[in-house]
């Protein structure tokens, strides 16, 4: 009943924060509804059964509408955007040779869906304020999902199972979605004040719990290599505060000494079978397998230079993968992982695009904590560590899976592109219109 309660909250807290505060808080919303997903949860007899989703996304639609002749971010002058763009210009332009239409129409639908959200929600962002309170939404939003994972535990084969998003039903993508989130809560457990602090603990609490009962592998390794670079970066950062080495190395010892807590031995135990040929019980497939379809994705790129739609390895599968390899009940298998599901679905092209986004995503980042350490904001060039790290997390995880339609990295690029306007392209544009002024201050 709490779950229900918590859900139906939402939208009248949402609307008076969004009213009063800042139109962020409709986005906030959008987050919350997309990992509630009331749809799949215990309760959702409880709840009418309706695209939530779908009437936010109008609301945020008609608002940018009725406000874009006092909108200044211009979305051609982020590069992120620019190939996130593309890569929906992509998969729409391999409609018409499609293997699967009807589920490559529906890939169409979802990513065009996202890269819209993403430009509406990016011309709304006119403040740091609202990045903040879109980025700590997804933290917020994520842990309610770490929290309900808690509330189950294991449920099928010494794992979390079931109660996912409408993209990512599956375990492994949930953990996924979920990974960078735990980043960012420790870039908020690093900067946020001390009674904030407790709050930002509690949820990387949740959050880390929830990966362990899931148990994936690709995602805890994601989030090892995105806090250990968090971690290096803020040790040995330009951008320094008052004893922050000792600092720093304190959260290291901390993250390291809750690791056994939070921890168990099912979850280590396949956590280092990577590597094992293991039988499941339902297929013959293990991470190491992977390497195999990897291989065939890259075989069949030759022949279809441009891809084949969505889930067109799937199809083509049997016709590269080996003879000799074991692939359980069926040998039409995906791909697991995010670049050769890009490389067989839209081609060289769009693996290209997809590469050019993830290096300009970084580039931006970069460029913004050179022009915070110019102007001596330690806060904002911590920030885009935090967001770069968060980043790598994600990048680590869908390594091994196929994710090139999930929300979160919409959601990241999303950040990232509105960290580049407020810090980079905003601060430039008026120091060109003070110079400019001071010009013609000096002509006349």
């Amino acid at each position: 009943m709490l779950n229900v309660i918590f859900f139906f909250s939402l939208f009248p807290v949402a609307g008076i924060l969004s009213a009063k505060r800042s139109l962020a808080f409709l986005f906030v919303l959008y987050q919350f509804i997309y990992f509630v997903n009331p749809q799949t949860k215990w309760w959702r007899n409880l709840v009418p059964d309706l695209s939530y989703s779908f009437y936010i996304v109008l609301i945020l639609l008609i608002i940018t509408i009725l406000k874009w002749p006092r909108l200044e971010n211009k979305i051609w002058k982020s590069p992120p955007l620019i190939y996130l763009t593309g890569i929906g210009l992509l998969y729409l332009a391999a409609s018409p040779y499609a293997v699967f239409p009807l589920i490559h129409n529906i890939a169409v639908d979802a990513i065009i869906t996202a890269v819209i959200i993403v430009l509406l929600v990016y011309k709304l962002c006119d403040t740091p304020d609202f990045l903040s309170i879109i980025m700590k939404g997804y933290v917020f939003s994520a842990t309610y999902m770490g929290y309900y994972i808690t509330q189950f535990g294991r449920t099928s084969g010494g794992r979390y199972s079931g109660g996912g998003m409408v993209d990512a039903p599956d375990e492994n993508a949930i953990a996924a979605a979920i990974a960078p989130a735990l980043i960012l809560c420790g870039y908020y457990i690093w900067r946020e004040a001390k009674s904030f602090k407790i709050i930002y603990l509690l949820c990387a609490g949740l959050l880390a719990n929830g990966l362990v009962q899931i148990g994936s592998r690709g995602s805890f390794l994601g989030v090892a290599v995105g806090a250990m670079l968090f971690f290096v970066f803020l040790y040995f950062s330009k951008a320094q505060v008052k004893s922050q080495k000792a600092k720093v190395a304190g959260m290291v010892l901390v993250a390291l000494s809750a690791i056994p807590f939070v921890t168990d031995s099912l979850f280590w135990e396949r956590f280092f079978s990577i590597n094992e040929q293991k039988i499941e019980q339902t297929e013959k497939e293990s991470g190491a397998t992977r390497i195999y379809f990897w291989k065939a994705a890259v075989a069949m790129s030759f022949d279809y230079p441009f891809g084949t739609g969505a889930s067109g390895f799937i199809y083509h599968s049997p016709n590269y993968i080996d003879e000799n390899v074991n692939t359980g009940k069926s040998r039409n298998r995906a791909v697991h992982s995010t670049w050769f599901e890009v490389l067989s679905e839209i081609g060289y092209p769009g693996f290209l695009c997809v590469l050019a986004l993830i290096v300009k995503s970084f580039s931006c980042l970069k460029v913004a904590a050179r022009e915070c350490h110019k102007r001596n904001d330690v806060d904002g060039a911590q920030l885009m560590v935090a967001l770069g790290c968060a980043f790598v997390s994600f990048l680590v995880a869908i390594t091994f899976l196929n994710r090139i339609r999930a929300e979160i990295l919409y959601w990241l690029v999303l950040f990232i592109a509105c960290a580049y306007n407020l810090y980079v392209i905003k601060p430039g544009l008026k120091e060109n219109l003070n110079r400019e002024g001071k010009q013609k201050g000096a002509l006349k």
